[in-house]
């Protein structure tokens, strides 16, 4: 069933779509979709042209996980080599789901501000180093690598400007542990503990925390891409030192 099919569209939607349009849907720039498509977040179709060559064309799916390594590019000021280290290193089909999980929930009757929901997925920064993804509960058991009852999963840290260090989810349970051990070696399981624990108690006690809500952003891109508006709250808040300012007070 397609998108358009399953939210009660009956013009069917093309399975495929090109670089103007990935771009201007995902708010991710050309050539740091193909920096994505490089580190393997993201997958461009190459078809070919009926008088020769070949058209770069990108799935729905991957317009969708590009917007949220800009969301990461924007809000976190990180270089695109960091974001795609990010969006590639994660543990596979982390952002299918996410994708997937709000597939029924997408609409075109929604409207064009994009609201929150107490199902959406978030990335937290902390103390911008320790990246975190944050996942309803019941997502959460999708994962089965996942420390039990824990929704706040650590991604990595940033190793460098242009670095990430993931960090496994084994590593939160005595189980996962264990289990990790057996694949590797004592010495590199005991370094990645260590870590894991440090994060933790990183984010319990955390200077700072910058947050996305990439459900949000994923909803956004999705309507975009379907020729919607898509507006966030703060861009119809008037911004200070733009024409709608109110005039200053005259004592």
């Amino acid at each position: 069933m397609t998108a358009s099919e399953r939210n009660g569209v009956d013009a069917p939607e093309p399975l495929f779509h090109g670089d103007a349009d990935a771009v201007a849907a995902s708010g991710m720039p050309l050539p740091s979709l193909r920096v994505l498509q490089a580190a393997g977040a993201i997958q461009a179709q190459k078809i070919p042209k009926e008088h020769g060559g070949f058209r770069r064309l990108w799935r729905e799916e991957d317009v969708l996980i590009a917007s949220i390594g800009a969301g990461i590019s924007e809000h976190f000021a990180w270089n695109i080599r960091i974001v795609a280290e990010v969006m590639a290193k994660t543990r596979p089909g982390t952002w299918a789901a996410l994708t997937a999980s709000i597939a029924g929930t997408i609409s075109p009757e929604s409207g064009a501000l994009i609201r929150s929901s107490p199902d959406d997925w978030h990335l937290d920064l902390i103390d911008r180093k320790y990246l975190f993804l944050r996942v309803p509960s019941l997502v959460a058991l999708l994962f089965h690598d996942a420390p039990p009852r824990e929704t706040n999963l650590i991604l990595g840290y940033a190793a460098s400007k242009d670095t990430f260090k993931m960090v496994p989810w084994l590593l939160g349970s005595p189980e996962g542990r264990t289990k990790l051990a057996v694949l590797t070696s004592t010495a590199p399981t005991t370094t990645a503990e260590r870590i894991y624990k440090l994060a933790m108690v990183t984010r319990a006690n955390a200077l700072s925390t910058a947050s996305i809500n990439i459900s949000m952003q994923v909803r956004a891109t999705w309507r975009r891409l379907h020729g919607l508006e898509a507006h966030f709250l703060q861009d119809a808040l008037p911004q200070k030192g733009t024409s709608n300012d109110p005039p200053p007070s005259i004592p």
